[in-house]
């Protein structure tokens, strides 16, 4: 059983926040909670202190992730779980924006992870202009210790594996979303993508033509994808972040091991499964797996 159930926030370098903070607000419509005279702001999706973080750094590896404990288990005993499995947690107090406490780990595969029970609400709502996405869904890290890393979120924080492309990425969930981490194997150590829920396909098209009205090119879709059935579409933020708009994924049944059914799949009942990379078009092969320039 997972002990987290929500990727809470994603906090990630920037090298012109002021660029980033734009976007976020005005085109993808979260609402900025604080920001720091040290160069960081923080964003919320309608209701925690913040779902996005930004901070002023040019190193593109030191991405930090936000996970939500579930009620059963709390800081203390998380922070024996990851010392049990050798990794040095560190519980803190107040040690950022929004969050009294939480617990710190240098986890599997060269990102840092933060646990945390609580988040501070205060709820600025949905904004009244942008995209206004309905939350955050999933994130997309490149390693080169892809594998290390997937035996650590399955072995140690409990995640389900739901799908595999070949030896390429591995798609794992710690609720009833087809996924909510995609661990991607290659020679670099990247956020890959940040990914936000839409309400639904008409959301998604409405969201094609708020981009193009101000400027920002979609790079690919909207489209369907293979693993999870997502409709998905992207498209590059100031600095050049990867951000997928998707709408419409699996559900993901634990207790059964398989996904809901939906016309569109191959096969029933969905179970996991490993994609053949040939199975994709020629140029969705290229967007989907030149993981390290995208």
């Amino acid at each position: 059983m997972p002990h987290v159930f929500q990727l809470g926030f994603v906090e990630f370098p920037s090298h012109d926040v002021d660029a980033e903070l734009s976007y976020y607000a005005n085109v993808l419509g979260a609402q900025a909670t604080e920001t720091g005279g040290s160069g960081a702001a923080y964003l919320s999706l309608g209701v925690d202190h913040h779902n996005i973080a930004l901070r002023k750094a040019d190193t593109p590896d030191t991405v930090t992730v936000g996970y939500r404990l579930t009620r059963d288990v709390s800081l203390e005993r998380m922070a024996r779980l990851l010392r049990e499995a050798g990794l040095q947690a560190e519980l803190h107090s107040d040690a950022r924006p929004g969050l009294a406490k939480l617990l710190s780990v240098a986890a599997p595969g060269g990102y840092t992870l933060q646990f945390f029970s609580e988040m501070a609400t205060p709820a600025p709502g949905f904004g009244v202009r942008g995209i206004v996405p309905l939350r955050l869904g999933h994130i997309a890290l490149v390693s080169p210790e892809a594998e290390r890393m997937v035996r650590f979120y399955g072995e140690v924080l409990g995640f389900h594996t739901t799908d595999w492309f070949e030896d390429r990425a591995t798609f794992m969930t710690c609720n009833r979303d087809h996924h909510v981490i995609n661990v991607i194997n290659a020679p670099a150590r990247k956020l890959h993508h940040i990914a936000f829920e839409l309400r639904n396909a008409t959301h998604q098209y409405e969201a094609a033509d708020y981009l193009a009205r101000n400027g920002v090119p979609v790079v690919w879709g909207p489209s369907r994808h293979t693993a999870g059935h997502n409709l998905a579409s992207y498209h590059y933020s100031p600095n050049g972040v990867l951000v997928e708009l998707y709408a419409d994924m699996d559900v993901y049944l634990p207790e059964a091991g398989y996904c809901e059914p939906r016309p569109w799949h191959e096969e029933l009942p969905m179970r996991p499964r490993v994609w053949r990379i040939g199975d994709l078009s020629r140029w969705a092969t290229k967007f989907e797996f030149d993981f390290t320039k995208a």
